[in-house]
């Protein structure tokens, strides 16, 4: 069985739950564990993380943080003249602290061409959006009693919360009798609620081309969260089979690594990792040639949960060998990565 941890998943949209979701203590308070940038190749780092309103240590009220979000950003602007490209607090590093990540006006960004808004009427019926959001609420209660592994052989994830699991198995039932019309949505409705729905539920119909066809297609879309739940399910199939994996095509994903979005380029890293574990020296070239100072940048964030996928991919850029190059991330070893690049 497949498992995968969810901190390697976790994503904006899903701390903007976090925050809204019933039965979260508004009034808890949590220390700001690590703020780390990307995006900041040509710009002077330490006068920015400097002027910050926030530090390292802090204690935050959860319903302070998008407060401090927007303080965040307009003090990037006054210091380099331009805006943050994303503010992404994420919730929790292993000793319960908030993470922030800055994106950075910087050489090391991309400006992405997305798909422009799909202006059609097709709509899930609202017990299957309810449905979506109630499974969203088991997901950030899953994630908060730390019980966060899901099995992913399957080609949809199944997690080890029995609540969760539950929910996740109805949407499996809806997709395979309703698929027609999941896809539908996702290619048309003009209400990005309704793609986003549809993105997460795509990922639990019946493996098919059509299916990564369409979920290629949403890993393009106008809205940060459609991408986010569409690469998701891509990586969860790519890493049920590795045959299911090699028809997934790596170019866009590329590109994401450079995005200003943090989900952009978390969950392409996520599905990159397992679309370069055949090693093919095409892809690895490319990655080499469009993202390696996005990778070097992001290699260096201290949550293992979030900097591995660069990590990896920078070793596997430098041809280490894969045994050598996970005992090498456990070791913490990541200027040993950076330098076999050289």
């Amino acid at each position: 069985m497949r498992r995968q941890n969810w901190p390697r998943n976790i994503c904006f949209p899903f701390l903007m739950l976090f925050l809204m979701t019933p039965g979260v203590a508004q009034e808890k308070h949590r220390r700001i564990g690590e703020i780390d940038f990307y995006g900041y190749a040509g710009l002077d780092l330490e006068k920015i993380r400097a002027a910050l309103p926030v530090r390292e240590g802090d204690e935050l009220a959860d319903d302070a943080v998008l407060t401090q979000v927007g303080r965040i950003k307009e003090t990037v602007k006054r210091a380099v003249g331009k805006p943050a490209t994303d503010v992404a607090p994420v919730c929790c590093d292993a000793q319960g602290n908030w993470m922030f990540y800055v994106g950075l006006p910087g050489s090391s960004i991309r400006t992405l061409r997305f798909n422009p808004p799909p202006k059609g009427r097709a709509r899930l019926p609202a017990s299957i959006t309810a449905h979506y959001q109630k499974t969203m609420e088991a997901s950030s209660s899953a994630v908060r009693k730390g019980v966060a592994d899901e099995d992913h052989s399957r080609g949809y994830a199944l997690s080890v919360d029995p609540d969760l699991r539950a929910k996740q198995l109805a949407t499996r039932a809806y997709a395979l009798r309703n698929e027609a019309l999941v896809r539908r949505v996702l290619a048309s409705a003009a209400n990005a609620e309704q793609r986003i729905a549809a993105a997460h539920i795509l990922g639990y119909a019946r493996q098919s081309e059509q299916q990564i066809q369409a979920l290629v297609r949403a890993s393009q879309d106008s809205d940060e969260t459609v991408r986010n739940n569409a690469i998701r399910a891509l990586g969860v199939l790519a890493q049920s089979d590795p045959k299911v994996a090699a028809r997934i095509p790596a170019e866009h994903f590329i590109a994401m690594l450079s995005s200003g979005s943090w989900t952009d380029r978390n969950k392409a890293g996520f599905l990159l990792d397992e679309l370069t574990k055949r090693r093919d020296p095409k892809l690895l070239a490319q990655l080499r040639l469009r993202s390696l100072d996005s990778l070097i940048e992001m290699a260096r964030w201290r949550s293992r949960g979030h900097a591995d996928f660069a990590r990896i991919l920078l070793g596997r850029i430098a041809g280490i060998e894969e045994v050598r190059l996970r005992a090498v991330l456990e070791a913490g070893q990541v200027d040993q990565i950076i330098e076999a690049l050289k």
